[in-house]
């Protein structure tokens, strides 16, 4: 089975900050279907345990900067990101969650004016989504297509 990575709470684990999660109970049967193997993971819940102080994106001269309550930590979130990435050197997909500062595609950041790919999705070269874009039959169709490509591609 190829392996796909997706954010631990839409999994179904309690790795938010606030120990909820976000379980998708779709994404389970729509891998099954299509022979993947969701793999969970969470840099946040690996670096800081939950519960935990939420993490905020901010621009600070110029540069992201991310903050755990008074406390700076988006180097730490790149570095764990590129560790995920490295265990798991055969993944075909990562399924991330919208708004997350680790795993959102589309991170919102305070006094910057627009979004940036968060750090989940800034280490992979393989495809990358969120778990609401995969809501539609068209967006997962879209997922499966960039996914098949993307293996045509890799050195076997």
């Amino acid at each position: 089975k190829m392996k796909i990575l997706i954010s631990a709470c839409v999994y179904g684990k309690s790795v938010r900050w606030n120990g909820d999660n976000r379980y998708d109970s779709e994404i389970k049967q729509w891998a099954l279907d299509n022979n993947f193997e969701l793999i969970p993971v969470c840099p946040e819940n690996e670096l800081f345990g939950t519960p935990r102080t939420p993490i905020r994106l901010r621009a600070v001269g110029g540069e992201i900067k991310a903050f755990a309550g008074k406390t700076e930590v988006y180097s730490l979130l790149k570095n764990k990101s590129k560790d995920i990435y490295g265990r798991f050197e055969d993944v075909v997909g990562f399924i991330g969650i919208a708004r997350s500062p680790t795993c959102g595609i589309s991170a919102g950041v305070k006094d910057l004016g627009s979004t940036i790919k968060a750090p989940m999705h800034q280490v992979f070269d393989c495809p990358t989504t969120e778990i609401n874009s995969m809501r539609t039959k068209r967006n997962r169709q879209k997922f499966l297509e960039r996914i098949k490509k993307y293996e045509s591609r890799r050195p076997c």
